[in-house]
């Protein structure tokens, strides 16, 4: 396994990203009720990729009493985001831990371009962005729905069109981080396999260069020249801000 280690505190951590550099990532990107968690189930479908999802990890760790999970505790109760490198450290340790996987699928991520641009620059460059578009007040009513079904406080559940609008800007911004580039735009309303068939043909090039590349964790990590090409729009259909929504975003 890659090793981490410390050099004093939690916030020194030093991560050793080698055995995972040679493993392809995707990244699932879109706004709360974009579908986000079908589009990556989907694709692990396909690929036989493990999927990661932030928001679990950062929900996980907060229960822990160390010094990292009071704090996110914390920022979670203060209803205030979590560091984009704690986040990023949380998505290393996870993959770290599962080498044996053909790849990975980082659903919902990243929340912002210096999310993106820490995880670059630290893990690697995705194969593949694949970005998801849905008009918001459609996703605005798919997030409320599931905040209700969580049971979460009305001004939270009210709140949702302001999330929404406060997370498309973030998106946008990644996206643009990535490039414009349109591979396939597809309507995949209420018809899983034109989904399941538009993302082969999206994926056909990824996972063919990714079976002729050699399995060698000291591959070096790819550059900005090697930059992905964002799969934009891909509008979803799913029964699907602050991380205190993350329940509610995983869809």
């Amino acid at each position: 396994m890659g090793c981490f280690y410390s050099r004093g505190n939690e916030e020194d951590i030093v991560y050793d990203m080698s055995p995972i550099r040679h493993l392809p990532v995707i990244f699932v990107n879109g706004v709360p009720g974009a579908g986000n968690q079908t589009v990556a189930q989907t694709i692990s479908n396909i690929t036989g990729y493990t999927m990661i999802r932030p928001g679990e990890l950062v929900r996980a760790e907060a229960s822990k009493d160390t010094a990292r999970g009071r704090l996110i505790a914390d920022k979670l109760q203060a209803q205030e985001d979590i560091p984009e490198q704690l986040t990023v450290d949380l998505i290393k340790e996870a993959m770290l831990m599962q080498q044996e996987a053909k790849g990975f699928i980082l659903v919902g991520f990243p929340k912002n371009p210096r999310m993106s641009n820490i995880f670059n620059r630290q893990v690697k460059w995705p194969e593949k962005v694949v970005a998801l578009e849905v008009d918001s007040e459609v996703a605005a009513t798919r997030l409320q729905n599931k905040l209700s079904e969580l049971g979460r406080p009305e001004s939270e559940i009210n709140a949702a069109r302001q999330i929404v609008k406060e997370a498309a800007h973030k998106v946008k911004n990644v996206h643009k981080r990535f490039g414009g580039h349109v591979i396939k735009q597809l309507d995949s309303s209420g018809n899983p396999k034109a989904l399941a068939s538009a993302l082969k043909e999206i994926l056909s090039d990824t996972i063919e260069q990714c079976q002729k590349r050699p399995e060698s964790p000291g591959s070096r990590p790819p550059t900005a020249v090697s930059a992905p090409a964002v799969t934009q729009p891909l509008v979803a259909q799913s029964t699907d801000s602050h991380v205190e929504v993350e329940e509610a975003e995983k869809q």
